[in-house]
């Protein structure tokens, strides 16, 4: 069916055909067979309630789905001026095709040759800024000489792109805000070294005591995280006796030496680790976690995340919660670190209800919760690993990061 010296309507195929540059404009059902209708009566009016019958033929609409059909007539035949639809107040509408002029004609093809590199020109610049932002290093990295209780160290202290980046009194000032000097107490360690992850939400350290040779024992890991100037300034020998009394009971951890005498053909990667959240002068919060990494192919696997939450006074109920998925492994470089990315399509996700929770326990539980109910995927990042730890940068709350031993089973 024609609508003007080029444009021509396919019923059968639902779409508009141009002849002079071989363009098409796709239609749905109901836009084709209104279209149709009107057509076939150009320049007569058709009551709505026949473009209805005509358009959803025996299904029950409203009139306000007609009115955005022609719309949306409209909006796809911008190009075509001499294609009116006019609207007929409380009765229905007209299609009216003016006669087409040469003039119109010869200016068709230079206006769509001018659409189409105004095209091209938009897409090159929106496909340059899709690539440098994807290319482009989520945090900066810094080294800043420190002290932990006045023993001497290192942090490298990771803060986001568009957030002025921190100076060294800045970075040690909000590590006090977490743990305390202590000058006249010796620390059961002579060094140690730190990542950071710090933003304008949350405070997070991960801390190797005694880091020698690129390399960490994995012995007396100190994780901690508080809300950005809501640290409790821990005394550290406060902090590392509740922390000993407190993982005397793991629910994690797999250490049995029998499992690691097994030899199968297929390899899990776990990593295991505790996470304290200390928040101003509330119960410390101790979350007891183990990720496992089953790989299927060279990139990809099998991913399992499990997080048991107490309090040091046993006031919080433990919380559960375990996220079973798929995982797919990249590499990215922030900066001069090679960093990989693990983006989990979740299959299925766990969160025990407490019947008590304290303060600090309150905000992780719901946190949590909003996690488990809406969100679909998740991308945690494995931003260091050497002989027998890791660390790990986690969705969990906010973005934390985290030290953890790690060991392989064969299955």
């Amino acid at each position: 069916m024609q609508l003007t010296s080029t444009l021509s309507l396919n019923v059968v195929q639902q779409h508009l055909v141009d002849a002079e540059d071989s363009s098409r404009i796709e239609l749905s059902f109901a836009e084709t067979a209104v279209l149709q209708l009107m057509l076939k009566h150009q320049g007569t009016l058709i009551t709505r309630e026949a473009l209805l019958e005509a358009g959803w033929q025996d299904r029950v609409v409203s009139a306000s789905s007609l009115q955005q059909c022609i719309s949306v007539l409209r909006k796809k035949l911008a190009n075509y001026p001499e294609v009116e639809f006019k609207t007929i107040p409380r009765h229905g509408y007209v299609l009216h095709i003016a006669a087409q002029s040469n003039h119109h004609y010869r200016l068709k093809k230079p206006k769509a040759a001018l659409l189409f590199a105004g095209a091209v020109i938009v897409s090159v610049i929106l496909l340059s800024y899709a690539y440098l932002n994807h290319h482009q290093a989520p945090y900066n990295e810094s080294l800043v000489n420190s002290k932990l209780s006045s023993i001497a160290g290192n942090i490298r202290v990771f803060t986001a792109v568009k957030q002025p980046q921190l100076s060294a009194d800045s970075t040690n000032k909000r590590l006090k805000n977490q743990i305390n000097d202590e000058p006249n107490w010796q620390a059961p360690f002579s060094s140690f070294t730190s990542f950071a992850l710090l933003s304008d939400k949350m405070d997070s350290f991960a801390i190797c005591p005694d880091y020698q040779q690129n390399q960490c024992s994995g012995k007396q890991l100190i994780n901690i995280s508080s809300e950005t100037e809501h640290g409790s300034q821990l005394e550290l020998s406060d902090f590392l006796t509740t922390k000993i009394r407190m993982e005397q009971k793991t629910y994690n951890k797999l250490d049995l030496p029998e499992l690691k005498k097994h030899q199968g053909d297929l390899k899990e990667q776990i990593y295991h680790g505790d996470l304290y959240f200390a928040i101003d002068d509330h119960r410390l919060v101790r979350s007891d976690i183990r990720i496992s990494l089953v790989n299927l192919a060279p990139d990809n696997g099998i991913f399992y995340f499990a997080a048991c939450i107490t309090d040091e006074d046993c006031y919080t109920t433990p919380i559960r919660y375990e996220i079973r998925g798929h995982f797919k492994r990249k590499t990215e470089k922030w900066q001069q670190r090679t960093v990989e990315r693990f983006d989990i399509e979740i299959g299925k996700t766990t969160l025990s209800s407490p019947n008590a929770l304290s303060d600090t326990a309150q905000t992780i539980y719901l946190a949590l919760r909003k996690q488990h109910l809406t969100q679909e995927q998740l991308s945690f990042y494995r931003i260091y690993q050497d002989d027998g730890t890791a660390i790990w940068q986690l969705p969990l709350v906010s973005d934390n990061i985290m030290w953890m031993q790690r060991q392989t089973l064969k299955l």
